[in-house]
């Protein structure tokens, strides 16, 4: 009974473990990654590339994505903030760094082997991560159900010719969408002011 009790737990802490490993592993290969770039050691970069990215021009590719950041930022002055995200098979690691200009964040994806298929310069802050796609589509779910409800309703109203058919499954659901047009349009131009 013991023995079994056992190896359940060690079965539980390996499976609830091994994700916040492979998270520890990309952030600290990202922030390896980056620092190889602050250095300038392109070659040293290359064993954190999946196979098929790192072939005899990846030195060459890094070093001009490299220098054209450079050029448009001015010299990176520190690392500011790390975030990790995870998209299906795929583990994705934020880099926002501070530039002498401004702020820009670099995104490394990794793959099931924890090798980087994706070097990507972005501008700060990422405008949806990829985790946050979730939230979209659900978002997007709720409008086309509102839609469809007030579909039916006038669709009802029509042939009943209520006006609390019109009132209720029309005008109301309007305000469920107020929040989700403001948090998707209004809000983000007006930050941005």
């Amino acid at each position: 009974m013991h023995r079994r009790f056992l190896i359940a737990s060690l079965f539980l802490f390996i499976t609830i473990s091994a994700p916040a490993q492979t998270q520890t592993e990309a952030i600290y290969r990202s922030i390896d990654f980056l620092e190889n770039l602050k250095n300038e050691n392109y070659q040293a970069n290359r064993h954190y590339m999946a196979p098929a990215h790192a072939d005899e021009n990846f030195e060459d590719k890094l070093r001009q994505s490299w220098q054209y950041q450079i050029s448009q930022l001015g010299n990176f002055v520190s690392l500011e903030n790390t975030k990790y995200d995870r998209f299906r098979d795929y583990d994705i690691v934020y880099l926002t760094s501070r530039f002498e200009k401004k702020n820009y964040t670099l995104k490394l994806v990794y793959n099931k082997r924890q090798e980087i298929t994706d070097v990507i310069f972005i501008p700060y802050p990422p405008l949806i991560g990829a985790g946050s796609l979730n939230q979209l589509w659900l978002i997007i779910f709720l409008i086309v159900w509102e839609l469809t409800w007030k579909a039916m309703g006038l669709w009802k109203a029509g042939k009943n010719q209520q006006l609390s058919w019109f009132l209720a499954i029309f005008i109301l659901p309007t305000f469920g969408l107020l929040p989700i047009v403001y948090t998707l349009f209004v809000r983000e131009k007006a930050e941005g002011d």
